[in-house]
């Protein structure tokens, strides 16, 4: 079991990169949602409970993919990282807001945790079908 883990190791801190990426901008994003560009339908309650939605999503494909049933888990980290990546929609929004670069350097670490998220689950099955 301790030698799982160890293989896994890499896959582990990427996830829990993701996770704390996500805390910052997340909650940096509530603090200040009146300087962020959102849609007028997002509220900072919606912000909120998103994070709550995405986070159990990529700690549920991380325990999957652990437990060697990576095809399995692959999935669900896809769609935890490219949730990570919605963060890149502020930059589709039209305002009069303009972003701080704190904002900017939030959104694109999470962004590139989940950019990264994304290639070593995809590597990881490159790799598994090379052999």
């Amino acid at each position: 079991m301790i030698n799982r883990y160890k293989h896994y190791k890499t896959l582990i801190f990427i996830v829990l990169l993701n996770v704390f990426s996500s805390i910052l901008h997340y909650v940096h994003n509530v603090i200040y949602f009146d300087h962020y560009p959102e849609p007028d339908w997002l509220s900072p309650q919606l912000v909120d409970a998103f994070w709550f939605v995405m986070t159990p999503i990529g700690i549920y494909g991380l325990i999957v993919a652990v437990k060697s049933q990576m095809t399995k888990g692959r999935w669900w980290l896809y769609l935890y990282a490219l949730m990570g990546l919605l963060s890149l929609l502020h930059y589709n929004i039209e305002t009069d807001n303009i972003m701080t670069v704190t904002m900017h350097s939030l959104i694109w670490f999470q962004a590139i945790c989940a950019f990264w998220l994304i290639a070593y689950v995809t590597m990881y099955f490159k790799n598994k079908s090379g052999h």
